[in-house]
């Protein structure tokens, strides 16, 4: 009966929308406000999709901003500066804590993939034609900063010419980045991954499969997967063997 009853709920928007007010214990308002200034935006919110507290704010035209099915989004604002970007958030999505999804001039992207677990990110898409792909099944932690430019030019002394173009930043499925970590311009973080704690990228690593740390971060170890749940194995000190007691 169980089964039915949730496989009806799912066949109908609405109600999914209900069932996660009712889960929380209060009846919270669910908000997206929009502040937009300019023509043909487009914006594309899937009915089963739940946001609390949300913030679209736009100056351009040719925008368009997606939020597929089942996404939960707290406190996210999508700020858009400039005309033709493009910001896709996949199925499943989950933004715990907050956000914000930046986008300064044209032709800019950030997407981020089906089943992504965020607490609380940043992302920066400061210079045309630049993007932020973050992939499918990751998992982010809070304060964490992920950016394609530096806001602002570095020049060559001697020539004046520009040295700090944008760059994509690619994440790749299934990568976990701890909490205060900075990933910036032109990195690439492949599958399985994981980035420790406190972490600043300034390249691409070209292994799968590897937890990078530091700053500059570097590898620290290689070969490893991730789990999002705590696995214990029975055969190991059982839990608590080592604290001490009088």
């Amino acid at each position: 009966m169980k089964q039915r009853i949730k496989a009806f709920i799912k066949q109908h928007p609405m109600l999914v929308k209900l069932a996660l007010v009712i889960q929380t214990g209060s009846l919270l308002k669910l908000t997206l406000t929009k502040k937009i200034r300019g023509k043909q935006n487009r914006i594309t919110v899937a009915l089963s999709a739940f946001c609390v507290n949300c913030v679209v704010d736009i100056v351009g035209s040719n925008n368009i901003i997606i939020v597929e099915e089942g996404a939960r989004l707290n406190g996210v604002t999508f700020y858009i500066r400039g005309n033709e970007n493009r910001i896709f958030i996949a199925k499943q999505v989950r933004f715990n804590k907050g956000g914000s999804l930046w986008i300064e001039d044209e032709r800019g992207e950030i997407s981020i993939g089906e089943r992504t677990e965020i607490e609380d990110v940043h992302v920066a898409v400061t210079e045309p034609g630049s993007a932020v792909q973050i992939g499918k099944g990751c998992l982010l932690a809070y304060d964490i900063d992920i950016r394609t430019g530096d806001s602002h030019s570095i020049l060559d002394a001697a020539t004046q010419r520009r040295i700090n173009y944008a760059k994509d930043v690619i994440i790749e499925d299934h990568v976990w980045v701890a909490a205060h970590c900075s990933i910036l311009k032109g990195v690439r973080v492949r599958k399985d991954s994981i980035v420790a704690t406190r972490s600043v990228l300034t390249k691409s690593f070209n292994q799968d499969g590897i937890i990078v740390g530091g700053n500059p971060a570097k590898i620290l170890r290689e070969n490893i997967t991730w789990n999002r749940d705590r696995i214990y194995d029975p055969s190991m000190t059982p839990m608590g063997s080592n604290v001490c007691r009088k």
